[in-house]
């Protein structure tokens, strides 16, 4: 916490760069106790629609920035009601260009 008791937050994303590509993917792995880990992906084209993979190809779906915001605020929700987050979230995940 800052002197002024605000808490601090990390950031969520890096502001694009003047010269950043157009597109942008931010990836992580989802581990698993049993099998391997599941991949999710999101891709971020500017001037168009978000695109989000979770697992090797097989489940997609785009979304408009709008429907993207309002699933980030009910996953957040839910999902804060199912516990504490595990530490391996806690992670600055970092846009790359593929």
């Amino acid at each position: 916490m800052s002197t002024d008791d605000t808490p601090t937050r990390m950031p969520y994303a890096d502001q694009p760069d003047d010269e950043a590509p157009a597109r942008r993917f931010y990836r992580m792995r989802a581990p698993h106790v049993e099998r391997t880990s599941t991949p999710v992906t999101v891709r971020v084209t500017d001037g168009a629609d978000l695109y989000v993979a979770v697992g090797p190809g097989r489940r997609r779906m785009y979304l408009t920035p709008e429907e993207a915001w309002a699933l980030w605020r009910c996953l957040s929700e839910a999902v804060t009601s199912t516990g504490t987050p595990p530490d391996w979230i806690r992670v600055h995940v970092k846009p790359t260009p593929r």
